[in-house]
C-alpha cells in the first residue's frame, strides 16, 4: 500500500523538537533546522522569526504550511524563565506565531 502523494492544498508541516531547546538561541536553531536543514536559518530574534513566518525563507509559496512543536511543555519552562519586557520569550514566540497567521500545534 502506498501513501497517497500530498495535494498542493495540503499545508506543509514543519516540526520543532523542543526536547533540547533551554534558550531562545536554542529555539532559533531548532526552527532553522525545522525549516531548512542542519544549521539552517529561519530568525535569530523575534522581529526576524516574524518575517520568515511571512514567507521567502524557505517556506513554500505556494502552499500553505504550518509548524507541530513537539515537547512543547518542556521547552515552555525554560522559555518561560526568560522574560523580554513583562512577557516570557515563549509567550512572545506563540504571539508571532499567531500575529502572522501561521498554525502552530503544542504538542
Amino acid at each position: 500500500m502506498t501513501d497517497a502523494p500530498a495535494r498542493s492544498s495540503d499545508p506543509v508541516r514543519y516540526e520543532i523538537d523542543g526536547s533540547a531547546i533551554t534558550s531562545p538561541e536554542d529555539f532559533y536553531t531548532e526552527i532553522g533546522r525545522a525549516v531548512n536543514g542542519p544549521g539552517g536559518y529561519f530568525g535569530a530574534n523575534l522581529d526576524a522569526l516574524a518575517d520568515c513566518l511571512r514567507g521567502g525563507f524557505g517556506t513554500p509559496d505556494d502552499r500553505p504550511f504550518e509548524f507541530e512543536w513537539s515537547h512543547s511543555a518542556a521547552a515552555r519552562t525554560q522559555l518561560s524563565t526568560q522574560m523580554r519586557g513583562d512577557r516570557s520569550v515563549f509567550d512572545h514566540i506563540i504571539e508571532v506565531f499567531a500575529d502572522c497567521g501561521v498554525p502552530l500545534r503544542l504538542s
